[in-house]
């Protein structure tokens, strides 16, 4: 289950041939839409952090895109249960985490050591020019976010160039053409948003059972 950035930008440039140059990067309007199916189908998934005592930052997966879930301390009976031993609670202990930029930092700062789950939605990520965890479907559904890109982009280059002559029986009217591009757009864009909306909302139901997900 991979498929490859070259793949995704020939499959957009077949449906969406350039029209006067444009799009002129169709391997970057693939990757637009991968984001955006990122975005909206998350990958759920799961990785370790090994907490250390004294040290409140680590550092996030690169997939992490939102935080679902960090397992909770192994506490009990108002102490922590760590790998440095045993450490008191003091009366009303919480925890609090925060997503600052590619970090997340637990307050207050843990005096315990212990491995804690990290459940998140993540994006996928390009890795030597393949995205290793995008299926074919979800391939599918992204060139569909992916067409809609290119037909705006050939749409607002037409918006402020229409125009029409008549010579003789001969006339040419492209006064309506930006208009008919953006009309193709807007119906990708709606292909795309049906695509996507069976599968939404797993990130919330695996919140509550670890074992709901989707990957596209």
């Amino acid at each position: 289950m991979s498929v490859l950035l070259a793949t995704l930008a020939d499959r957009l440039q077949r449906a969406v041939p350039q029209r006067d140059g444009l799009p002129d990067d169709y391997e970057e309007l693939a990757r637009e839409a991968v984001a955006q199916l990122s975005q909206d189908l998350p990958i759920i998934t799961a990785s370790t952090i090994q907490v250390v005592a004294g040290t409140a930052s680590y550092t996030l997966p690169a997939d992490f895109l939102s935080l679902i879930e960090l397992g909770g301390a192994p506490a009990a009976d108002g102490v922590i249960l760590g790998g440095n031993g045993i450490v008191p609670l003091a009366a009303g202990w919480t925890e609090a985490n925060y997503i600052e930029g590619g970090s997340l930092r637990i307050d207050p700062t843990p005096a315990y050591s212990a491995a804690r789950t990290l459940r998140y939605a993540a994006c996928h990520v390009l890795a030597g020019g393949v995205y290793p965890r995008l299926s074919e479907n979800g391939a599918r559904v992204a060139l569909l976010y992916g067409q809609y890109l290119a037909l705006s982009a050939q749409a607002n280059a037409q918006a402020g160039d229409g125009w029409s002559y008549k010579i003789g029986d001969e006339s040419v009217d492209k006064r309506g053409l930006g208009a008919a591009i953006q009309s193709q757009a807007m119906a990708a864009l709606t292909n795309y948003n049906n695509a996507i909306r069976p599968l939404k909302g797993y990130g919330a139901q695996y919140k509550a059972n670890q074992f709901a997900g989707v990957e596209v």
